[in-house]
């Protein structure tokens, strides 16, 4: 078994924010790719689970490729939707921010996140973090900032409660990481039959990761 890899302080701080919050927002990249779109949704569907208010809001439009993957019609782009984006991003208690590492990789975004009044949460496996928010789980070491959100869910304790559509996010996110050079239509195939395994597969990464 793996050593746990984030700081207890960043889970228990975590969890507390989870638990306060009514509304949640989680934002991702410019140009999301599947780590980015795997991640924000497999934290999506488990915060909704736990009866949060969630959205996912991008910058701009990702891969139709990915478009499969459960809950990815309910996603925010913020080029397309710009009024309504700030609105939600306003109100939040709590954004977490996704698989980046400076404002300035969520383009025109940046601002409304910045002077959002919302808690700010990083979780992300790229160098050099900027401190623009309070908690920040960065681990360059880790290969996907989907690994990063199936380990907080874990050690929050709810691995039971990771369902079969968040499982496929992240696991996709996760993939997507390891198998980047695959063609689109070829990786498209791929992940819709591994769709019907994932659940089985990440009870295993738990076991291993966790």
């Amino acid at each position: 078994m793996l050593s746990k890899v984030i700081a207890q302080a960043n889970i228990d701080h975590a969890e507390k924010w989870f638990e306060r919050a009514d509304k949640i927002v989680i934002v991702t990249h410019v140009s999301p790719d599947g780590d980015a779109i795997g991640s924000s949704l497999g934290l999506w569907h488990f915060l909704e689970s736990q009866e949060k208010t969630v959205n996912v809001i991008v910058p701009n439009a990702f891969p139709d490729f990915l478009r499969w993957m459960p809950g990815a019609k309910d996603i925010i782009r913020y080029d397309k939707y710009t009024e309504f984006a700030n609105k939600l991003l306003n109100e939040a208690d709590v954004i977490c921010c996704l698989d980046f590492n400076a404002l300035s990789r969520i383009d025109a975004m940046a601002d409304a996140v910045a002077q959002s009044p919302a808690r700010k949460m990083m979780i992300d496996h790229h160098l050099n973090p900027e401190a623009f928010c309070r908690i920040i789980i960065s681990h360059p070491e880790i290969s996907s900032t989907s690994e990063l959100v199936f380990r907080l869910i874990c050690r929050l304790g709810y691995f039971e409660d990771i369902t079969k559509e968040g499982a496929e996010c992240i696991y996709t996110g996760m993939m997507t990481v390891r198998f980047i050079s695959l063609s689109a239509n070829c990786f498209r195939k791929a992940l819709i039959r591994m769709r019907f395994i994932v659940k089985f597969i990440i009870r295993i990464l738990r076991d291993v990761y966790a």
